[in-house]
C-alpha cells in the first residue's frame, strides 16, 4: 500500500510508527527541514521530502499519482483541504483523508469531496457524551455512510435478556448479536440456542436510534 502523508508533526510521526509494522510504502512531505530530518532518521525506509504538500510540481516529481492514500495532517485546515482536492482531481488518488482542526469545517470538507474527515476535538466530545449518556456501553465502530454502529457492553444480571437464548429474546429493532465473550474469556459465536448470562460482554450491531433502548433493557 502506497501512503502519502502531508505534514510531519507528532500525529504523522505516530501514524508512521503504527503503520510501519504493516510494511506499507510511506512517503512524507514536510516543510520544516528539521522535522523531516527527524522522521528520515528514525524511519530509514520512509521517503521524506522537504516542501509543500499542495504543490502540484512537487507531487508530480514524487509520483503522487501512484498513491493509494493521501493523508493530510498539517496544522492548517486550508492546506489539508486543498491538498486532498489536488490529490483527488489532479492525481486520481483513490482515498483522501484529512485532519480538521476546526470542527466547523467538517461539513465543508465532505461537501468538497474529501473521502474521510476526522476531528480529534469531535471524537473526544463524542466519547465524553456517550460515556455520560450511556455509561457502560461504548461504540466500537461506526459503519461508514450508514447509521449503523458496532457497540460493546456488559450484560446486566438485572436484564430480562440474562437467562434467555438469542432466539427467545426480542432485541430492539434490527439489532443483532455479533459476538459474546464469557467471564472466563470463552468467545461464543451467535446461534439461536446460545444462552445469554449476566456479566457477558456483548458485541452487537445496531442503529444509532436503538442504542438508548438497548442501554435501558440490557446495560443499566
Amino acid at each position: 500500500m502506497r501512503i502519502f502523508i502531508i505534514g510531519g508533526g507528532k500525529l504523522a510521526y505516530y501514524l508512521i510508527k503504527t503503520l510501519h509494522a504493516g510494511q506499507h510504502e510511506i512517503t512524507v512531505v514536510e516543510q520544516e527541514k528539521d522535522v523531516g530530518e527527524r522522521i528520515a532518521s528514525d524511519f530509514e525506509d520512509v521517503s521524506v521530502y522537504d516542501g509543500d504538500g499542495t504543490s502540484i510540481r512537487l507531487l508530480e516529481s514524487i509520483n503522487c499519482s501512484q498513491a493509494d492514500f493521501y493523508i493530510a495532517v498539517t496544522g492548517k485546515d486550508e492546506n489539508n483541504l486543498v491538498g486532498c482536492q489536488i490529490a483527488k482531481r489532479h492525481f486520481n488518488v483513490k482515498r483522501t483523508i484529512a485532519r480538521v482542526n476546526n470542527p466547523k469545517n467538517i461539513e465543508m470538507f465532505h461537501l468538497l469531496g474529501v473521502d474521510r474527515v476526522y476531528s480529534s476535538t469531535q471524537i473526544l466530545a463524542s466519547i465524553i457524551e456517550q460515556e455520560i449518556e450511556f455509561s457502560g456501553m461504548r461504540t466500537v465502530f461506526s459503519i461508514e455512510k450508514t447509521t449503523k454502529e458496532l457497540i460493546e457492553f456488559r450484560l446486566s444480571p438485572k436484564s430480562d435478556a440474562a437467562g434467555r437464548t438469542l432466539l427467545q429474546y426480542k432485541f430492539p429493532g434490527n439489532s443483532k448479536v455479533v459476538l459474546i465473550t464469557r467471564e472466563d474469556g470463552t468467545v461464543e459465536m451467535p446461534r439461536g440456542d446460545l444462552m445469554m448470562h449476566g456479566q457477558d460482554i456483548m458485541l452487537m450491531v445496531c442503529d444509532q436510534a436503538e442504542q438508548e433502548t438497548i442501554w435501558k433493557k440490557m446495560v443499566r
